[in-house]
């Protein structure tokens, strides 16, 4: 009985690193269309314009952010959520910069999609529709903030140890400075894009779990922090 109930802890545990990784590399898919759009027209009567260009990337990345969300959502709650130890600043600080990045996603998943689908096809005036393409690079800001923190320090406590904290290091200096996507060139968002990917795998495979058994025993399927 113990034996099955380990090797089942086991199973829901890659399948949560599988959810994990599948949400790491949607987002970044999703990120990387939204990167190859044209520079924003600092005018508002252009911006219709500029939505009708942009299309069919942001209608597709739009697609991707509601999957990425769910499935980052269901692989970190899962991976944090088997968690057994004593409780860690770190962790705790890094899972609510998670949160905080994936529920920015879905405010750009709400803006996007009213950009692209119009709802009982209300014709927006060129003001609102300025004001939901700030809201899509604001809420890139505070995702890619988020995200940021959730690096150094749910990186920092992986089973990695020096490797894991200097890539969370280095890809929260990544993600700080991509944070302000309307400053930066395409090709440095589409960089980001990709970093968002590697990090969010590098975290699924080396975040440190711990599980217990029925009857007291400690399974431990990595090192405790």
């Amino acid at each position: 009985m113990v034996q099955d109930t380990t090797s089942h802890q086991a199973i829901d545990l890659r399948v949560h690193r599988w959810l994990m990784i599948a949400g790491a590399l949607l987002t970044a898919v999703a990120l990387l269309l939204l990167s190859l759009l044209p520079s924003a027209p600092s005018e508002a009567a252009a911006m219709t314009a500029w939505i009708e260009r942009g299309y069919s990337l942001l209608s597709w990345s739009d697609e991707l952010l509601f999957f990425a969300v769910i499935c980052w959502g269901a692989g970190a709650r899962g991976l944090f959520g088997a968690r057994k130890a004593e409780p860690s600043v770190r962790i705790n600080v890094g899972v609510t910069a998670l949160t905080t990045a994936l529920v920015a996603l879905v405010v750009l998943l709400l803006v996007v999609g009213r950009l692209v689908y119009p709802v009982f096809e209300i014709q927006l005036p060129a003001e609102a529709l300025a004001l939901l393409v700030s809201s899509t690079f604001g809420a890139l800001h505070l995702a890619f903030l988020g995200f940021a923190v959730a690096a150094v320090a749910l990186s920092w406590s992986t089973r990695a140890g020096l490797i894991g904290r200097v890539v969370g290091i280095f890809a929260a200096a990544a993600f700080i400075v991509g944070s302000f996507p309307w400053l930066t060139p395409n090709w440095w968002n589409s960089l980001v894009a990709v970093s968002v990917a590697a990090w969010g795998v590098f975290l699924a495979l080396a975040t440190v779990t711990r599980t217990e058994n029925p009857g007291g025993a400690t399974d431990r399927m990595s090192t405790t922090v």
